[in-house]
């Protein structure tokens, strides 16, 4: 073998053992395999070892040479199959590499879940005050299949990550990312992004019916005792306490900052931004709540006055994810933190608060279609007597829920509850 000084002399059937063999030379040296045509292992002056592939395309003149990988990592199997790929693709007049190079090109063009999410979110969502929330429900939804081609994405992958939440007992989320995920190929189907989506025939998973869940009074006293043992970070339970205490939404709790509050006054005022209607609102700050925030004004001045783990401003993503991961522990049947709020109206009413001051408090309009087209186009007024009764008349009774005193059989004027309180 030694004396031979082309490839078509030394041509044996190559196995692992005669490869291993093999000894380096004064210059590089190549042997064809005999059992695979086109298939040789070159062998250099250092001694290496590589696989290569010759053929010749039907209808062309020229003999191409493709590296396959070095001996041992690739196998003589693999650069065999390699091989005879190479060969079989030529002798029918193609070039499997070219082939193979345009597809890889062909998925480098093509928009990957991940990224369009992305650009969902910023050319469909960029004015939404949701659009924040409407990409981590996505990017949680979809995590398994970011790197996918979206329009690879079938049915089948979409019913399965959804039948998981939905299994594990959160059908209205399940159905929550249905509908964004739903609502984001639509958007891509319009664009020319993908050619169809393929939510499309996937049942709901939910009715979307209005919950009904209040914590009764046992409950709130359990719910704020587990709030104090720790199973949550001081700040999402902070934040949940205040939603009990303001009956305020958990977004706007958590999302609340030093700069929105007045010391003085003690009041807090949403910012339109941050407001679901896109309107400023103001709230009394009275008894537990003053006390929680007091505490975060000694150490905050400005910025976020709640943290979550990573150091960013708390959202309601994270309280909520946090519940739910701790569904087990927390001594309730299941809830959402959006139940608090719906807790926090039904006492009020209960306490003989007017329906009005009611929505005024909670942030929504009042009364009927006249009563909303007059506050909307005449009345200038955040009515906050009215709520400082209100929220104080409920901090009275949620102050004995807490410590034991409150007793449901007992009827009490408003103007008891407040002495009381």
């Amino acid at each position: 073998m030694k004396n031979a000084s082309n490839d078509n002399s030394r041509r044996v059937v190559l196995t692992h053992r005669v490869v291993e063999t093999m000894k380096p030379e004064l210059k590089a040296y190549r042997v064809s395999d005999i059992r695979c045509p086109g298939l040789g292992i070159r062998v250099a002056v250092s001694g290496a070892k590589s696989w290569e592939a010759v053929y010749r395309i039907r209808g062309t003149p020229t003999v191409k040479r493709k590296a396959l990988g070095s001996f041992p990592s690739i196998t003589l199997e693999h650069a065999r199959a390699r091989a005879a790929a190479l060969t079989s693709a030529a002798q029918a007049g193609k070039d499997l590499l070219e082939q193979e190079a345009q597809a890889r090109a062909e998925l480098a063009c093509r928009t990957t879940v991940g990224s369009l999410i992305d650009e969902y979110i910023r050319r469909a969502c960029g004015k939404l005050r949701t659009r924040h929330e409407i990409s981590l429900r996505l990017k949680r939804a979809l995590s398994s299949l970011s790197e996918k081609p979206a329009e690879e994405i079938k049915r089948r992958d979409l019913r399965r990550l959804l039948d998981a939440v939905s299994d594990r007992g959160a059908p209205r989320e399940a159905e929550k990312q249905r509908q964004s995920i739903g609502a984001m190929f639509n958007w891509a189907t319009s664009q020319d992004i993908v050619s169809s989506s393929p939510i499309r025939g996937l049942k709901a998973y939910s009715s979307g019916e209005a919950r009904d869940r209040i914590l009764s009074p046992d409950e709130i006293k359990i719910f704020w005792n587990w709030l104090d043992s720790a199973d949550l970070t001081n700040d999402m339970a902070d934040a949940l306490r205040l939603q009990l205490c303001l009956g305020a939404r958990i977004g706007e709790t958590a999302g609340m900052r030093a700069e929105e509050l007045n010391p003085i006054s003690w009041q807090w005022t949403l910012p339109a931004p941050r407001s679901k209607n896109k309107k400023a609102r103001v709230t009394p700050i009275v008894g537990i709540a003053r006390k929680i925030l007091s505490e975060r004004l000694r150490t905050v001045t400005a910025g976020p006055l709640f943290i979550n783990e990573t150091g960013a401003a708390l959202r309601s993503n994270d309280v909520g994810s946090a519940i739910v991961t701790r569904r087990k522990r927390i001594p309730l049947d299941h809830f959402v933190s959006h139940d608090m709020r719906r807790t926090v109206a039904t006492q009020l009413i209960e306490i003989g608060i007017n329906y009005d001051i009611v929505a005024a408090v909670l942030g929504h309009e009042p009364g009927d279609r006249n009563t909303r087209t007059l506050v909307k186009h005449y009345v200038r007024s955040d009515l906050i007597p009215q709520k400082v009764v209100a929220l104080e008349a409920w901090d009275g009774r949620l102050a004995r829920i807490i410590d034991g005193r409150y007793k449901p059989n007992n009827v009490f004027t408003l103007e008891q509850i407040l002495r009381a309180g």
